[in-house]
């Protein structure tokens, strides 16, 4: 199913949640709308369900408009955070229930029940009820039910945020591998960084209600188009100095400079990210005020002056806490006073 909205606009009394948003998702993508609590990702997928109106605006799927169309009539399957499973029925009910509401007949509905439960590796659990299943197992149900529709588009609303770290890694590669498998259209809304950048042909950012960036996830990375998008997408996240470019030169309020190939001049904000810099025998001097050891790999935060720390990523031994070094920027950003891209030096 292709996804076209045109000038979405949401208002809740005198707060703007959602503010002129233009975009397409074509057949079979897998978009993961992405952005910080309180951005309006969870309204946007609400209302391409169909579960809240806009205020402004419309949304096509297939060349038709369903902006008021009610979900029962758009062709959708949704998984929530909480399951949302019946916990008086047991997992084969659970999962025949949608049919029974469509009113198949009996016989395709046991045949549909039993094939998603063995694709989901839940067939040992179908005479089970939920409060007998663990997180993951519960989160396979939900996902079954809303795939045993064989709906058009998939919606997902933070699915996994309620699930333990290793709970989440399976649960995130068994959507990838179901995605690949029926390649159904799916949106996928979530504040975490590692479901996007590992599940989504695209993502699409949001910040206050406007869409920051929709881009797949290695430009997302290697091009953010704003400060924003640099500080939200990276673990750790990009550094970010605020200072004035002057002649080819980004001065920091600490009086160090980097010499920049730009024809901007004026206050600017410089960016790198840790793997983008190395602590050498030349560069910007500072202190190591904290280190991350983590294997192979460290991060060694570093006070360049003016309460400013950045983040390095160092391999082999890391230097000591209050010890002196030098930070080597090797690939860096640059973006106006209002937080837009520049350029880079790549």
């Amino acid at each position: 199913m292709q996804i076209k909205v045109e000038g979405l606009r949401k208002v809740f009394g005198n707060s703007t949640v959602l503010e002129g948003l233009d975009f397409d998702i074509e057949k079979g993508e897998f978009v993961v709308i992405l952005g910080p609590s309180g951005c309006g990702k969870t309204t946007l997928l609400r209302i391409i369900a169909g579960l809240e109106r806009p205020t402004a605006g419309r949304i096509f799927f297939n060349g038709e408009d369903v902006t008021f169309k009610p979900p029962a009539e758009r062709d959708i399957g949704m998984v929530f955070q909480n399951y949302a499973l019946y916990p008086h029925m047991t997992v084969y009910e659970n999962l025949a229930f949608p049919l029974r509401l469509k009113k198949v007949p009996k016989e395709e509905i046991d045949g549909r029940v039993k094939e998603i439960a063995k694709v989901l590796k839940i067939d040992e659990h179908l005479y089970k009820k939920p409060r007998e299943l663990s997180g993951g197992q519960r989160q396979r149900v939900a996902l079954g039910r809303a795939l045993i529709k064989r709906p058009k588009l998939f919606l997902f609303d933070e699915p996994l945020s309620n699930l333990d770290a290793n709970l989440r890694t399976e649960m995130r590669a068994e959507i990838g591998r179901l995605h690949r498998e029926f390649r159904t259209t799916s949106i996928y809304v979530t504040h975490d960084q590692v479901e996007a950048m590992s599940l989504a042909d695209r993502i699409l950012i949001l910040n206050a209600g406007r869409i920051e960036q929709f881009a797949d996830p290695l430009t997302v990375y290697n091009k953010p188009a704003s400060a924003f998008v640099a500080s939200f997408v990276g673990s750790p996240p990009m550094n970010l100095i605020e200072g004035e470019i002057r002649e080819k030169r980004f001065i920091s309020p600490a009086g160090w400079w980097v010499a920049v190939k730009t024809s901007y001049s004026g206050k600017a904000i410089l960016g790198f990210r840790p793997e983008g810099a190395s602590l050498e025998d030349r560069g910007i001097e500072g202190t190591v005020v904290h280190r991350e050891i983590l294997g192979h790999e460290s991060i060694v935060y570093v006070d360049v002056g003016e309460s400013v720390i950045v983040s390095v990523k160092h391999y082999g031994i890391p230097p000591k806490v209050k010890e002196r070094v030098a930070v080597w920027i090797k690939r860096y950003y640059l973006f106006s006073q209002d937080g837009r891209r520049i350029q880079d030096n790549k």
